[in-house]
């Protein structure tokens, strides 16, 4: 039975399972005990949270309900149902414990209940003594209080005896003092003795008064009686019972949780004691059948190893050695087909080899080839355009894959630039754009921003970051310009200027086109501001031209140099822009009268005619060159002529 490896190993296996279904079946008997144990230590925990949470119902009822008109008039109240569900939660977790043979726990579950039992009892007397007593216009709250309106009524008592009696009991009732009683007492009795000894009132008008007398008095001090019967206010009473019993069930439910963790402690130390020995036994047993079948089976398959071993170690490549079969049986037979497959992969792997090194050659190739095309894409489309899409290539863009973002736009033009073309050959024309854009490209992309497109010798960048990274790169480009005229000069040309708008605001970057064609590009109505922006640089004679949107959102202020130049109305816009001139570091003449035309502007501002046409008067005789001086001294001229009816006259840009 035993002469084959395969019915040794079956036979000892079918050891193993035996054993591994004991442990199985000791192990779901041990975790059923453990779980029946933790129901009931549970079952006390849940039970004593739902009687902590029914005191807290209740402790709600007196805070709210008492002073709640509906319980009063329908007696009907959340915090009883809330009360009325807790406390059946309680009684229902308690049923579930079974401490038959643990008498002591037994008998205080069984006190619990009891106390249980009682608390609901007094907490239903409470319930309806509150009821009772009333509250405002119901019950006997109520009823008197109809009393003393029928006697703040009669004309035969005075207001301010009327007045007093009611003070007192409504300080009665705010501060619950019997001194209060008392007073209220002695005011009715003299009120009851002015009445009897007033002759003028008829004998059945003056029975009738104190007839009410008498019912105010009678109810208040029943009013008196059940809140002292009660107790809520002082905690005396019913409510100091309630209390009491419920500290009495608490420190039995602590006690009762307390000796139940114990008995859990106890249940599961001696569980863990008598698994442990079970354990230890059959894991003995396990070891020395394993070490009885590793005696009959490690010799061959040790050899075996270290020979696959040194195998694998030289790549599979050795060919010199062969394992020796000792055994007829499965090994023996495992032993000979490895020799078998040795040599079998051996010729493989060469032949393999040389399969992978051509694929290896044909896929440096196609690999290069794809690096060139992706950086070839990369300059039609920019990595920030597909970063800001979510996408991590152009393989990944779709049709209509659009996002929304604040961001800040410019657009760059050259001054003229069509003059300067028709000087210039077809091939001219592009070299020259090409070389600018080189110079001016690198300094968007290193302050952070990228290129949307190019329109001629227009540029459109984005600058996703605050605006001062835009605003600095704006200047960067006057650097680039110097050392780009002095080549312009060198070789005869005339040098060129350039013209900026800047505006920030929500714009949209997506793809628009075909399935079969699709194009990169924002939609926005910042991008429309931004170029009708750059086009008033021509009008104003000025460099960098931005829109209050881009000046407030700056978050270093103090460290550009700007002035407001006007309030525009550029084409397409129906609303005005308040736009502002930028002065690089470079435009040094008009830093120079910056501080004088900025207190020129608070002249106008503040509608001081005389001084603002008199300073820009000086200033425009100074720098007549200098358009937003014209402008201002202009309007001056025209408010004081009268041909101008107010200082927001708006300059409209009827051209880009």
């Amino acid at each position: 039975m035993f002469r084959t490896f395969r019915n040794r190993l079956l036979f000892w296996f079918l050891v193993f399972i035996s054993f591994s279904i004991v442990i199985i079946g000791l192990s779901y008997t041990h975790i059923k005990k453990r779980e029946h144990i933790l129901q009931r230590t549970e079952a006390i925990e849940q039970s004593y949270i739902m009687l902590l949470k029914s005191v807290k119902a209740q402790q709600d009822f007196f805070s709210y309900a008492t002073k709640d008109q509906h319980f009063f008039r329908t007696g009907d109240s959340k915090y009883l149902d809330i009360y009325l569900k807790l406390l059946d939660s309680t009684r229902s977790h308690l049923m579930q414990i079974d401490f038959e043979k643990e008498k002591v726990l037994s008998g205080s579950i069984d006190t619990i209940k009891m106390d249980i039992t009682e608390i609901d009892a007094v907490f239903l007397e409470l319930i309806e003594q509150i009821q009772a007593r009333g509250y405002k216009n119901y019950n006997l709250e109520g009823s008197m209080r109809k009393d003393a309106h029928w006697l703040e009524k009669a004309k035969e008592i005075p207001a301010a005896d009327i007045l007093t009696l009611r003070r007192y009991e409504k300080d009665y009732i705010i501060r619950n003092e019997r001194s209060y009683v008392t007073r209220f007492n002695r005011r009715i009795t003299t009120i009851r003795k002015k009445i009897e000894q007033n002759n003028r009132i008829s004998k059945t008008r003056k029975d009738n008064i104190i007839f009410y007398l008498k019912g105010y008095e009678n109810k208040f001090a029943q009013l008196v009686e059940l809140d002292q019967r009660i107790g809520i206010k002082d905690n005396s009473g019913l409510k100091q019972k309630l209390e009491d019993r419920i500290t009495i069930c608490e420190a039995g439910f602590s006690d009762v949780v307390l000796k139940s963790e114990e008995w859990a402690q106890e249940e599961f130390r001696g569980l863990t004691i008598y698994f442990s020995v079970i354990a230890v036994l059959l894991m003995i047993v396990s070891i020395w059948i394993s070490s009885l079948i590793a005696s009959k089976i490690t010799k061959p398959l040790t050899d075996l190893t270290l020979h696959i071993t040194r195998f694998v170690d030289s790549n599979f490549t050795l060919e010199t050695e062969h394992p020796v079969a000792r055994t007829k049986d499965e090994i023996g037979s495992l032993t000979r087909n490895f020799s078998f497959l040795k040599d079998e992969v051996i010729s493989r792997l060469k032949f393999f080899k040389q399969k992978v090194d051509e694929r290896t050659a044909e896929l440096a190739t196609a690999n290069k080839r794809l690096l060139r095309l992706s950086e070839a894409n990369s300059r039609f489309v920019p990595q920030e355009f597909l970063q800001n899409l979510g996408r991590k290539s152009i393989e990944d863009v779709e049709l209509g894959d659009q996002v929304e973002r604040e961001m800040t736009v410019i657009f760059s033009d050259i001054r003229e630039f069509t003059k300067l073309s028709e000087l210039l050959s077809p091939q001219e024309n592009f070299d020259f754009i090409n070389e600018y854009l080189s110079g001016i490209v690198p300094i968007i992309k290193r302050n952070g921003g990228f290129i949307d497109k190019f329109i001629g010798d227009s540029v459109m960048a984005l600058f996703p970051k605050s605006p001062d990274t835009a605003i600095q790169t704006i200047f960067e480009f006057e650097d680039f310009l110097e050392s780009f005229n002095k080549k312009l000069k060198a070789s005869n040309r005339r040098p060129i200027e350039i013209g900026t708008g800047v505006h920030t605001g929500s714009l949209i970057l997506g793809t628009i086109g075909h399935d079969q064609r699709l194009e990169t590009t924002v939609i926005s109505d910042a991008v429309n501001t931004s170029s009708r922006v750059e086009g008033l640089t021509k009008y104003y004679r000025a460099k960098t031209i931005c829109t209050e949107a881009t000046l407030v959102k700056l978050k270093n202020k103090e460290a550009f140099n700007y002035r407001f130049l006007d309030k525009v109305q550029v084409k397409g816009k129906s609303k005005t822009l308040s736009v502002y001139e930028f002065l690089s570091p470079k435009e040094t003449r008009k830093l120079g009268y910056l501080d004088d035309y900025n207190k020129g502007v608070n002249f106008i501002k503040e509608e001081n005619v005389t001084e603002g046409i008199k300073l820009f008067s000086e200033l425009h005789n100074l720098y007549p060159e200098d358009m937003a001086v014209k402008i201002f001294l202009d309007r001056c001229r025209n408010y004081i002529e009268k041909k101008a009816s107010s200082w927001d006259e708006i300059t409209q840009m009827v051209n880009k």
